[in-house]
């Protein structure tokens, strides 16, 4: 088939049709922490519209799932943009990535929100995709490293950084469950 003066492949649909419902699930799980369950369907209906016309032009490419990604990050970006607002990591995402958002305690939750807000903060915009990507998008190392443009290694050095860069932090020092434990034993 012709398009646009030039051939147009023709596309798998089955394999497409099993990509889409493999993915669209943790796809709109992304997209709905960032933007809420309705723009997150809109949203992800946008990404695979422009994925399925990247995708007749790259049907080999080595990892559609990191271009998928890749989308999506564009679709949120512009999204957020026309609302006013950067993409960043939330602390409800660093609270859910570190467990801790089960604190009884109001005065003690929004402590932790504070403490981790601050914490968050001091991460490069880098560091926060990263986290992102990896433990709220729950993509594996070397997809998170495909949508970045890193090498695996590096992306998992910059994973290794961030969860010690927020252990070290000043800001969540009274969270350190292992230094409860040590305190308890003596």
């Amino acid at each position: 088939m012709w398009v646009g003066g030039r051939p147009r492949r023709v596309v798998d649909e089955a394999a497409l049709g099993a990509f889409y419902a493999e993915h669209i699930g943790g796809l709109q799980t992304y997209l709905t922490r960032k933007t809420g369950p309705d723009t997150a369907r809109e949203l992800a209906s946008q990404v695979f519209e422009q994925f399925l016309v990247w995708w007749p032009d790259n049907p080999s490419h080595p990892a559609p799932v990191a271009a998928l990604y890749r989308i999506a990050q564009c679709r949120l970006v512009d999204h957020l943009r026309r609302q006013g607002r950067a993409m960043a990591l939330d602390v409800p995402d660093l609270e859910q990535i570190l467990a801790l958002s089960g604190v009884e305690d109001d005065v003690a939750a929004v402590d932790l929100h504070v403490d981790l807000e601050r914490a968050l903060a001091e991460l490069t915009r880098r560091q926060q995709e990263a986290l992102q990507l990896r433990y709220v998008a729950e993509l594996p190392v070397g997809t998170c490293a495909e949508v970045l443009g890193l090498g695996i290694d590096n992306m998992k050095k910059i994973l290794k950084n961030v969860l010690r860069t927020l252990r070290d932090s000043p800001r969540m020092a009274a969270y350190d469950n292992t230094t409860r434990a040590r305190e308890v034993q003596q």
